[in-house]
């Protein structure tokens, strides 16, 4: 990965010091992350320092409550990437354990923050948390930063309508519209496609059968959007091509696992083991059992079709 990511605090170089930071999940990194981003790099440019995004592997959620914590947006090598690509100068990766979330929200920032950074200023939201059982806020850290020398800055939330209703643009919002089927809203709340990347696995070979080359993402922990089929583009060998995405539990052929097929247009050849990025466009219909294979053949090229109907028009 890029030399502008650093794992672990201790090896955050001293010339960082001073820096402008944000600290965040930062789960998708959407238009209220990317907004406190620009704010920081704005912050940063005029100070003649780096803006730095310190973010956590896994996501404290995970750590402490495996069994219940949702699903991500992206996964942690993707956030970073896209939190460089939105303007950080670098990322900082934190190893999330019981330890660091033990942490009271004044050695949080004494031995993390301060210790580890001297940050000049802090740009952050209004629904920042931090420290044991999340005991810290920006007014805790406002407070604080008075005392040991940096601002905090806070951003207010971005805002969408959705149904005829002002929402604050979150990670939380976002896992809902994917779950949903809300492709079209997810991006603008994105402001790109939701991708999911993983390994193709083995499936049914009913693609074989039908004469499409298909592709089965494995999603690992990543949300799965709701059952249907999509319109999308499944980036393979640094290569795009349009896809009709299906996600459901094949009613016709009987399976009962969930699983997410994609059929790539302009492609040929199978795709085991290989890792691909499939993102989601646009929602071409819900999931339907058909009497037979030849009435889902026949499904799939309409399908087909209005997908490269759909990337004329894109």
């Amino acid at each position: 990965m890029s030399e502008r990511h650093i794992v672990g605090l201790q090896n955050v170089p001293a010339a960082l010091h001073g820096c402008v930071l944000t600290v965040g999940n930062f789960d998708g990194v959407h238009m209220g992350h990317r907004k406190i981003i620009a704010r920081a790099k704005q912050l940063a440019r005029q100070a003649g320092t780096a803006a730095v995004a310190m973010t956590f592997d896994p996501a404290p959620d995970v750590v402490i409550r495996p069994n219940d914590a949702p699903q991500r947006l992206t996964t942690h090598t993707e956030r970073v990437a896209l939190l460089l690509e939105a303007g950080c100068d670098f990322v900082v990766t934190v190893k999330t354990d019981i330890a660091l979330l033990s942490l009271a929200p004044a050695d949080f920032i004494d031995q993390i923050l301060v210790d580890r950074f001297a940050p000049s200023s802090m740009v952050e939201g209004h629904n920042f948390f931090f420290g044991a059982k999340r005991g810290g806020t920006v007014e805790t850290l406002a407070a604080a930063g008075k005392d040991r020398g940096f601002d905090v800055v806070i951003v207010e939330p971005e805002l969408i309508e959705l149904d005829g209703k002002t929402q604050r643009v979150s990670s939380t919002l976002i896992r809902e519209l994917m779950l949903t089927g809300r492709v079209e809203d997810a991006t603008v709340a994105l402001t790109r496609p939701f991708t999911m990347t993983g390994e193709v696995i083995g499936g049914e070979q009913v693609g074989r059968v039908l004469e499409f080359p298909t592709a089965n993402l494995d999603p690992g922990r990543e949300v799965v959007p709701a059952d249907g089929v999509y319109a999308g583009r499944v980036t393979l060998e640094d290569k795009p091509y349009p896809a009709a995405i299906s996600i459901g539990c094949k009613p016709t052929t009987g399976l009962t696992d969930r699983v997410i097929e994609a059929n790539l247009i302009g492609a040929s050849g199978y795709f085991y083991g290989e890792t691909i990025s499939v993102s989601f466009m646009h929602r071409l219909r819900g999931q339907v059992k058909f009497a037979n294979l030849d009435e889902l053949k026949t499904q799939i090229t309409k399908d087909i079709q209005r997908t490269k109907e759909f990337f004329k028009h894109d």
